[in-house]
């Protein structure tokens, strides 16, 4: 009889733990989703350069004029990546201006002062969103492209269906082939769990993985501080775990195979210490692109965006310049 009491009494107290620890997962979850301030006009007051209503929602953007010579000027776009928005392009902007580039920036949907979309991030949604963007502004002629980290995956898979309107593709560190995600991402990933560990631990562990040394950088000093005002809005972090949830990160193999058969001309610039997105990817993409070419920085880790500028922009403006033929392409797929 004591035995049957014993084991009932450690049921109870299971089950007592057991609500008690949902209860107190489900507060704490609660209090976080509450401690975020609504991204709505007064949110957007705090950007600088401007606004576009586009079909999923209101893109920040910004251009950059041209100071060259006289001569028309080329229109260069840059696709920021996963989490760090469109200040992380701050060390490229004035070599390529003086390098006679007229360039546009924006925040992906998710980051920094555009929208936060209640779609999934998946490739389409950034594929359409430069594409509307583009038209938005009139540019009617081919551009030239850049795309850093994940952006570089989005500018693939955009000129991999958009080849008409990309002059040149210029890659930093691309995302398409197998990635480094880290431990955590298959707990991420996981419906219900991954959304409580991105809404109450999600904030810190950004903000630790961004102060680290290998994410500082001389032409973003405060990176970590710019990076944590876009947390403070609701929509920042679920865009995040959408991603890892419906972008495919690690799968792009068709589309840069799909460039390399439209020829656009490619050029892919790596650290070679990238423990983010290994420099090896280099072979992968030079197996289904034959016609890029690939510049390695000594030393250089997954920031070199921000923390290498002059040898980024040096690489960026030597290719952009290079005379070549541009191939005739079908109409968009």
């Amino acid at each position: 009889m004591s035995k049957e009491v014993s084991v009932v009494s450690i049921s109870k107290w299971f089950g007592a733990v057991t609500v008690l620890l949902l209860v107190a997962a489900i507060g704490s979850y609660v209090a976080a989703r509450s401690a975020l301030e609504p991204f709505d006009d007064d949110a957007r007051a705090l950007a600088p350069g401007e606004f576009v209503l586009l079909t999923d929602g209101k893109v920040h953007y910004a251009w950059h004029p041209a100071r060259g010579d006289g001569a028309a000027p080329q229109v260069t776009v840059l696709v920021h990546g996963f989490s760090t928005p469109s200040y992380v392009w701050a060390g490229l902007l004035a070599p390529l201006a003086e390098a006679n580039h007229r360039v546009l920036v924006y925040d992906n949907f998710g980051r920094g002062f555009s929208d936060r979309p209640h779609v999934d991030n998946n490739a389409n949604l950034f594929d359409r969103q430069l594409l509307e963007l583009l038209e938005s502004q009139n540019i009617n002629e081919p551009v030239n492209v850049v795309g850093y980290s994940m952006g570089g995956a989005i500018a693939t898979y955009f000129t991999a269906r958009h080849p008409e309107k990309v002059r040149r593709l210029g890659l930093i560190a691309p995302a398409g082939f197998p990635v480094n995600s880290g431990a955590v991402e298959p707990w991420l990933s996981a419906p219900i769990l991954g959304d409580w560990l991105m809404a109450v631990l999600g904030r810190g562990i950004l903000l630790e993985i961004m102060s680290t040394s290998e994410n500082q950088g001389r032409a973003v000093p405060d990176i970590a501080k710019k990076y944590e005002v876009q947390m403070r809005f609701e929509g920042y972090l679920r865009s995040l775990l959408s991603t890892m949830r419906n972008f495919p990160m690690g799968g792009m193999e068709e589309e840069y195979q799909r460039v390399g058969e439209a020829k656009v001309p490619v050029l892919a610039i790596w650290g070679d210490g990238d423990a983010v997105v290994p420099p090896t990817n280099a072979d992968l993409i030079a197996e289904v692109t034959p016609q890029a070419k690939f510049v390695s920085i000594e030393g250089g880790t997954h920031a070199i965006t921000y923390s290498e500028p002059e040898q980024v922009s040096a690489a960026l403006v030597d290719f952009f310049g290079t005379p070549f033929a541009h191939a005739q392409f079908p109409a968009s797929q």
